[in-house]
């Protein structure tokens, strides 16, 4: 039965040729092209080629992925890099900065150390210059006038009384005083009324002859006596000079200073722990003062000036009556005295006065002089002059 539906299948597809070709038709159809009509071939070759492309594509896309990743890998490398470069530079800023702070501390520190090592030294030198100024003669300048003396010159300066902080005294105080000195010293001794002290002093008495073989007079006996001798055998708490005047007109100011030097020395050596006090010239009065000798004002000045710079503020000290009895020009006053060189006794008193307000109390041991025997080659030249 089958057989025979097989020959009647195949009777009809014979005798009906147009369904043959509809049947090959579709077969052919189905064989080159899909669905949608489009042949396979072109299909396949679309398939294959964006399949190509996909692939192109995917390989462009990796290429790239991996240039991205590249990019990003460098990126993150040179993020890395920068941020440790970043990292390593605020590192040398920091240390930069340390360096700098610690340069800057030390620099403070420095500046802290100089300030400080500057403020002591300021301090002390403040203190120094203090007991420099406590222990020391002060001289106020002026304009010196030209000289065409050969013995002095003008010496530009006003030596004044050593600053210290003296203390008052009484007339006891002197018990144990020497008085050296010329016509002056003299003066004292007869209208003062320091009747304890010992007064070694003469007219015309000089720094020169002072401790010379002939001797000065000793005023309570009236007999001349050979300092040499009294100076090694008595011990003197201070001894007072007033000498100068008569060493005007001899000399020069150098030879004159430097021999005043000798002089202390030796009473020092003599006298050890005697405060010295270096009294200065009075100056004369304007009749007196003559400046075509050298009897004047001006080489008065040249002397108390040098004689002023051997005091050293702890054993030996200047002290200058000059302002009491001088006017405001430097000369003495005229209504003070009887020859334009020596007070009337009455004004004696005065100067004793200023000898009670300028005791020194020995609390120290002595010093050495502030003057050398150079320093003293050093000082201006003087002249001649009369006695005093």
């Amino acid at each position: 039965m089958n057989g025979n539906k097989m020959r009647t299948f195949l009777e009809i597809i014979y005798n009906c040729p147009f369904i043959l070709l509809v049947i090959f038709t579709s077969i052919a159809f189905s064989l080159f092209f899909d669905e949608s009509g489009v042949r396979k071939n072109e299909h396949n070759m679309a398939v294959s080629q964006m399949m190509e492309d996909g692939v192109n594509a995917g390989a462009e896309a990796e290429s790239l992925l991996k240039k991205s990743g590249m990019l990003l890998e460098k990126n993150q490398n040179n993020g890395d890099e920068g941020g440790e470069k970043a990292e390593g530079t605020a590192a040398q800023e920091e240390k930069t900065n340390q360096n700098a702070g610690a340069r800057k501390e030390k620099n403070d520190k420095k500046k802290d150390d100089s300030e400080q090592k500057a403020d002591i030294e300021k301090n002390g030198n403040a203190g120094k210059t203090r007991e420099t100024e406590k222990r020391a003669t002060e001289f106020v300048e002026y304009e010196p006038i030209a000289t065409n003396s050969r013995y002095y010159s003008d010496a530009g300066k006003v030596a004044l009384t050593t600053v210290y902080d003296y203390v008052k005294e009484n007339e006891s105080y002197f018990n144990d005083a020497a008085f050296l000195g010329d016509s002056r010293t003299l003066g004292i001794s007869d209208y003062a009324g320091l009747s304890g002290a010992d007064f070694f002093c003469d007219n015309g008495m000089t720094i020169y002859k002072l401790l010379g073989d002939d001797g000065v007079t000793y005023q309570k006996t009236g007999e001349k006596v050979d300092m040499k001798e009294i100076l090694q055998e008595k011990h003197y708490g201070k001894i007072y000079i007033m000498l100068g005047m008569n060493e005007l007109g001899y000399g020069d100011t150098p030879m004159y200073l430097k021999q005043y030097l000798k002089v202390i020395r030796q009473i020092q050596e003599w006298q050890p722990g005697v405060i010295i006090y270096v009294m200065a010239n009075l100056h004369v009065s304007q009749e007196k003062n003559n400046m075509e000798t050298e009897f004047n004002n001006i080489n008065i000045n040249d002397k108390n000036v040098a004689s002023a710079r051997l005091a050293n503020g702890r054993d030996v000290f200047y002290l200058d009556c000059n302002p009491l009895f001088t006017d405001e020009e430097g000369y003495l006053q005229a209504e003070l005295t009887f020859d334009g060189v020596h007070l009337y006794a009455q004004h004696y008193d005065k100067w004793r006065d200023f000898l009670f307000e300028h005791g020194v109390e020995k609390d120290e041991q002595p010093g050495s002089l502030a003057e050398t025997d150079g320093q003293a080659e050093g000082v201006t030249k003087t002249g001649e002059s009369g006695d005093s």
